[in-house]
């Protein structure tokens, strides 16, 4: 973790990548802009930046977490936060949180990115009309917000945890991390159009990006039966559907049908992440 004091009034603003240790364009990015200020090629005008590789160890072993450890980012909520620590990520996820309590940064963006296709997207705890929220969206290129007040999807993640302290938690998924236009230069991009958006990049005007499609995560398709097959051409993230439209049928032949008019967020195409009880697909609903 770095801190990087500008010495001047401002926004104390926290970038964070490396949640995941095999996302690798968040991290290249996020290390490249540690590189430039440490040495000197870029300075922060005015406020603070508190920059963090979130996993580090998993990060080294090339995997989405730690060997025998557990995704850190379901590691923020308080049973987790309270626990005596018996594994890395539990461990890091409280070292995280303190650094997070001590500098008190208004804003944090994690970066992050898909390991399913798909286009890049942001998610934030609040409701889709969180003014402060809606502030720093407009720096993030992604034409797509979801918004999961009830914390449905992390319960907690490390970009709800800012949120249920009443600051701003952006969650930017900047791509597929297999597509060609999900590079570190392009994440470098998006993060320092946040720097200068708060002012921290002197003489840069930041890009403002106003066009987005709001969606409030509502509702939650859980598997509850076996052998789940998605129909052809149905089950791609961010995949706008009427309701009423199947998504797939189990092997009984019981099909599953949108509810209402939405939008899939990360529909669970891999068999062995298909579980009885747990999420089949999460559906955003347009505001």
């Amino acid at each position: 973790m770095w801190l990087a004091e500008s010495g001047e009034p401002g926004t104390t603003l926290a970038l964070s990548f490396g949640v995941h240790g095999n996302e690798r364009p968040p991290i290249d990015a996020g290390l490249a802009l540690v590189a430039e200020l440490e040495s000197g090629a870029l300075a922060i005008a005015r406020g603070r930046l508190l920059l963090i590789h979130s996993n580090p160890r998993a990060t080294e072993e090339d995997r989405r977490w730690s060997e025998g450890g557990v995704d850190l980012n379901r590691c923020f909520g308080k049973a987790v936060q309270a626990k005596q620590p018996e594994l890395y990520e539990e461990q890091r996820a409280q070292e995280v949180a303190r650094v997070l309590e001590r500098h008190d940064p208004e804003v944090l963006v994690d970066f992050h990115c898909t390991v399913e296709p798909g286009d890049p997207f942001m998610m934030q705890h609040p409701g889709v009309d969180h003014a402060p929220s809606r502030a720093v969206l407009r720096l993030l290129s992604a034409r797509v917000l979801l918004s999961d007040p009830e914390l449905n999807f992390g319960n907690v993640s490390l970009d709800e945890w800012m949120g249920t302290r009443g600051k701003v938690g952006i969650c930017f998924e900047t791509g597929w991390i297999q597509s060609p236009d999900c590079t570190p230069e392009f994440v470098l991009g998006e993060m320092k159009n946040v720097l200068a958006g708060h002012g921290m990049l002197a003489g840069v005007e930041p890009r403002l990006h106003d066009d987005k499609t709001l969606l409030q995560l509502d509702h939650v398709i859980r598997c509850e039966g076996d052998g789940f097959r998605w129909r052809d051409g149905v089950g791609s993230n961010l995949q706008a559907l009427e309701k009423g439209t199947v998504l797939g049928a189990y092997a009984d032949g019981t099909e599953v049908a949108l509810p209402v008019d939405a939008t899939l967020i990360f529909p669970k195409k891999k068999p062995e992440l298909v579980e009885h009880g747990k999420p089949l697909v999460y559906l955003g609903v347009r505001h």
